[in-house]
């Protein structure tokens, strides 16, 4: 039996194929190996002139070194400006020592003073001194210039209690303002009354209540709630004197309409602080001369 040979399929020939292509493709891939479409873009970036890999690195570099240099030459300056503050704070320190010194030589003597003075008073003796003494220190408790203790009155006047969510007009007609202080403080003095403050601040014959914003100042300082002003003097005659005067009756009305909360007291001892004064001007004695 004969043996059965098996051939492969022959693929028909491609009449018009050129047999030379095939060595074509291989000269071209050994002489270009770059793609075609990396040549066109390393050609475009030599036309737009876009910078290099590594010329942006050199950039970027240089940028760093010149913001270094300037943080070397800021600090640097910071560092040469250190020893004038320390200086000016140093002259400062100075200048304040001087005028506390200054000015507690200046006490000192006006303390020697006054002692120099009592002493003289005592000496000369006799009822004009006594006379005089008691002048001065009823012209020191009307300018406010000493302290003064003694039973009086205190006048509280608080704001109203608002009810929750209550804005505007609602809010702010139970508020305390600096008329009804005014008012309060001149009562007290047509009742009677020879000494006054308002929350510890003695009140002389220049003091001033006034309003900023929502704020009450007395001779510019702020006050802060509840508002009580005390007056020395006698407490019955001035409570009487009081609740029958334009003052108290003001506060019955701000307690019945708009719900202002006040409280009168009389109280057996107060304490009211000397006013703090400025001198304005001063005149030379004749006989002092």
């Amino acid at each position: 039996m004969g043996k059965l040979l098996l051939h492969p399929p022959q693929r028909p020939v491609d009449p018009h194929r050129d047999p030379a292509a095939s060595t074509r493709l291989l000269t071209e891939v050994m002489e270009r190996p770059l793609d075609p479409g990396y040549a066109a873009a390393a050609r475009r970036r030599a036309q737009t002139g876009r910078p290099s890999t590594r010329s942006a690195r050199t950039a970027t570099v240089l940028a760093l070194l010149a913001v270094g240099v300037l943080l070397a030459v800021a600090g640097l300056r910071a560092a040469a400006a250190a020893p004038a503050a320390d200086r000016g704070r140093t002259q400062l320190t100075e200048r304040i020592e001087d005028g506390t010194a200054r000015a507690d030589d200046l006490a000192a003597r006006a303390s020697a003073l006054q002692a120099e003075n009592a002493r003289l008073a005592a000496s000369l003796g006799g009822a004009p001194v006594a006379s005089a003494d008691a002048a001065a220190s009823g012209l020191q408790v009307a300018a406010a210039a000493t302290p003064v203790t003694g039973p009086g009155l205190t006048v509280v006047l608080d704001d109203a209690a608002t009810p929750d969510g209550a804005t505007g007009a609602a809010a702010s007609s139970g508020r305390v303002v600096d008329r009804d202080v005014q008012l309060v403080v001149n009562g007290l003095w047509a009742s009677g009354a020879e000494a006054v403050a308002i929350n510890g601040q003695r009140l002389g014959a220049l003091s001033s209540i006034r309003a900023a914003g929502e704020a009450v100042l007395v001779d510019y300082r702020p006050l802060t709630l509840p508002y009580t002003v005390s007056a020395v003097g006698d407490p019955t005659a001035m409570q009487t004197a009081f609740a029958t005067s334009v003052a108290g009756r003001y506060l019955q009305v701000l307690r019945d309409n708009y719900g202002i909360r006040t409280q009168v007291s009389t109280v057996d001892a107060l304490e009211l602080p000397a006013a703090r004064l400025d001198l304005r001007f001063a005149r030379a004695d004749a006989a002092g001369q």
